[in-house]
């Protein structure tokens, strides 16, 4: 007995009719007849009682289309296995430049993907109105933006009015990066003279100054006198190895990162604004059980985060 031919029986058990299944087979009327007799042939059973409206599964019947059933199920289950291995996935993420973004997302892939897997992932660093329409136009599957606490209203009904949801992913005040032999890592106190003693690394396509300031502090003015403008983040680790009197602003960073660069994060009392990272997402996307378990994992990943972070800066003082 073959799978097609478990297949075939299960048909003509479900439409009653080994006429009504022909049709659906595009089989002869005989051929199927004859498959019937040689299955019950080889197992010794009755499959079907011949009715004049058609046919009626037996007593065996029913038992032997509970097993096939059961069969044709894992094999197909069977077969989906080869058949995933085939298939590439595909996905995008869009996000605010954060090293974090990079790393999180590296390590989902990690957690669900085998090097066996076809994969087509695609991942934009960019400003979170960008964010917000590659996530939006189905470019993107999910998206991670970046906005000051106090824009937390204005962008709820933003997302709200374009159909996208969000969940809160992380909360916190920038911080500064720079080598660890810089001239500011030892001072107990940074203050807005000695930021503009030294260089400042920006990312040159922020949306405008006053909203960059902004994620740091409203009240903060005026630009400091050495300042470079970066468009990758390639060149903005280059930059700070490189420079010993550099420093940048930045939100949480994966501390192996840190400590593989040379480089130490330091608090700032003039780091007051609280910024409000955001997942954001199409509300028919989650139903995409990949999608799910990436959401579970970027809420843990930065909930981890954020606790080392706080126990590194902790422990400068200590």
């Amino acid at each position: 007995m073959t799978l097609q031919q478990m297949k075939n029986i299960l048909t003509i058990a479900q439409e009653g009719s080994i006429t009504k299944a022909s049709r659906i087979l595009f089989r002869a009327q005989s051929n199927l007849s004859n498959m019937i007799r040689e299955v019950e042939k080889e197992l010794h059973i009755t499959i079907f009682d011949r009715t004049p409206s058609g046919v009626k599964l037996t007593l065996q019947g029913e038992q032997f289309i509970a097993c096939a059933g059961d069969i044709i199920a894992k094999m197909e289950k069977l077969e989906q296995i080869g058949k995933k291995s085939e298939e590439v996935y595909s996905i995008g993420f869009s996000v605010c430049r954060a090293s974090y973004c990079v790393r999180a997302v590296s390590e989902w892939m990690n957690h669900t993907f085998d090097s066996t897997q076809k994969l087509s992932l695609r991942l934009h660093e960019t400003n979170t109105d960008e964010v917000i329409e590659q996530v939006l136009c189905g470019e993107s599957a999910l998206g991670i933006i970046r906005l000051p606490l106090f824009c937390q209203n204005y962008y709820h009904q933003k997302l709200e009015q374009k159909g996208l949801c969000c969940e809160r992913l992380m909360e916190f005040t920038m911080m500064l990066i720079m080598r660890s032999d810089h001239p500011m890592s030892l001072l107990p106190v940074i203050s807005q003279e000695d930021l503009y003693r030294y260089t400042e690394i920006v990312h040159g396509d922020q949306q405008n100054l006053a909203l960059s300031m902004a994620h740091i502090n409203p009240l903060l003015h005026g630009t400091p006198p050495r300042r470079i403008y970066v468009y990758d983040r390639g060149s903005q680790i280059d930059l700070l190895q490189r420079l010993p009197d550099a420093y940048m602003w930045v939100s949480p960073i994966p501390l192996d990162m840190i400590d593989s660069y040379g480089m130490c994060i330091r608090s700032c009392s003039l780091s007051t604004a609280v910024n409000l990272d955001l997942l954001i997402w199409r509300k028919e996307i989650m139903k995409n059980p990949e999608i799910q378990d990436c959401r579970n994992f970027l809420r843990q990943y930065t909930a981890n985060l954020q606790t080392d972070t706080i126990q590194r800066l902790k422990n400068q003082y200590i």
